[in-house]
């Protein structure tokens, strides 16, 4: 409840409301600058917008929760709760649980998403990425969400997972079913009843490979959360208390992975000065990968709970309010980001940004995240001369509560001349 606490702001502000989606950062800025924590009657929730008010919550593990992560924008009717209720508790999702008990389980897949680890996986992601780079080069036009920012990530994961890669349509389906239940456009009952059933099912999918892991290790991460699982005292979870954890790696890192890469190559086509700049360097890519985390977050904000009333930025938050935490806003916040709303690779804070979240909660997959985006976008920029939009057909942004960024982009580029009358093809410079 908002103990009476109405604001201008927060009446006005909406972040499902379509006519919003471009000028979501002007409201940010009026909220930054104005009312910096605010109380949105239409939600029952409450917004903080700065960087420095985000970064404190974020820390305060005594005043706030992690527990209420997971709920959607709308209440779901009953009939989607009793679908869901027949699968697994959403508590040992990563991000849906605090100290001490997160503790254990966020060790686990830390250590099996480590730097060296994701090193030793760059090899595979390569060859992943220029697989299907090869598979549409040729055509000179393609729509690069369905053709590679959507695949590309999906498969890492899987790699990384071990599930079978023929299983991918079967899991994109799956993971779409997931984004559903969080979805703000009007849904049927009976869609998201339906919906959830089948997470209900991803979850009986990921139990099964989990039980066969027990019975037959691999070297993959499905194997590796198995063997913690029994050698880590401190994790007193059964099999079936640990399926969210497959789940989240693989939908959070998927979809946020194609949001973003979707992002960066939007910001080169948009900026003719900064294509070129990474064309000739593309060791400003990882750069550019930073500043598009902070610039454009695909993750715009993370719920957590009060656990009672708790002050932020002079505003006092009631016992069980629920909060969004703006990573969207914060990033913009001139108090931290010079020139905020330009994008600019060279700031020397570029990796100051909330994109992978901060602390506790701090995102296990950021280093292989890194990498599939830096691959990608330097094997694509080699093959694909010329880049540039489909004018004719622009971007289709996602609607959504906390996810940003485009789910399409149509592009083409000058492709390779055609193989030769002899069936030879032409020659293609590798990597």
């Amino acid at each position: 409840m908002a103990s009476g606490h109405i604001s201008d702001i927060g009446c006005r502000f909406d972040p499902l409301d379509p006519s919003q989606a471009d000028g979501r950062y002007a409201l940010w800025a009026e909220a930054r600058e104005h009312e910096p924590v605010f109380y949105s009657p239409k939600y029952d929730l409450w917004f903080v917008t700065r960087y420095h008010d985000v970064e404190a919550v974020l820390k305060d593990v005594s005043g706030f929760s992690k527990c209420d992560d997971f709920a959607p924008a709308r209440p779901w009717p009953e009939e989607v709760q009793r679908e869901l209720d027949k699968g697994y508790s959403w508590h040992y999702f990563l991000s849906n649980n605090d100290p001490p008990e997160h503790t254990p389980l966020k060790r686990v897949v830390t250590k099996a998403m480590s730097r060296r680890q994701t090193a030793a996986m760059e090899p595979r992601v390569r060859t992943i990425a220029r697989e299907l780079i090869d598979g549409f080069a040729p055509d000179g036009i393609a729509e690069l969400g369905e053709k590679l920012a959507w695949p590309f990530p999906a498969l890492v994961a899987l790699e990384l997972l071990g599930f079978p890669g023929e299983d991918m349509e079967l899991l994109k389906t799956w993971g779409d079913e997931w984004v559903l239940l969080f979805s703000d456009a009007p849904v049927e009952t009976e869609a998201m009843v339906a919906a959830a059933a089948q997470f209900v099912a991803f979850q009986n999918y990921v139990l099964d490979h989990l039980r066969d892991r027990e019975r037959s290790p691999r070297e993959d991460l499905l194997s590796h959360l198995v063997r913690e699982l029994h050698a880590d005292p401190e994790i007193n979870l059964a099999l079936e208390d640990i399926v969210n954890l497959p789940i989240q790696v693989m939908t959070a890192g998927h979809v946020t992975g194609t949001l973003l890469l979707l992002e960066e190559l939007t910001e080169l086509l948009d900026g003719p000065d900064l294509m070129a700049d990474v064309r000739a360097d593309p060791g400003k890519i990882p750069a550019l990968v930073e500043e598009a985390l902070r610039f454009e977050p695909p993750v715009h904000g993370t719920f957590i709970r009060a656990l009672d009333d708790v002050e932020v930025g002079g505003v006092t938050i009631p016992a069980d309010a629920r909060v969004l935490l703006s990573y969207g806003s914060a990033n913009h916040d001139p108090a931290c980001f010079a020139d905020p709303d330009t994008f600019a690779i060279d700031r020397p804070d570029v990796d100051r940004h909330l994109g992978f979240g901060k602390g506790t909660h701090y995102c296990s997959g950021a280093q292989l995240a890194r990498l599939e985006q830096r691959v990608a976008l330097e094997l694509l920029l080699e093959r694909c001369p010329n880049l540039r939009r489909v004018e004719d057909r622009p971007p289709q942004r996602v609607r959504h509560m906390w996810l940003r960024g485009y789910e399409s982009l149509w592009v083409q580029w000058d492709a390779p001349p055609a193989s030769s009358p002899t069936g030879t093809p032409s020659p293609r410079r590798r990597t």
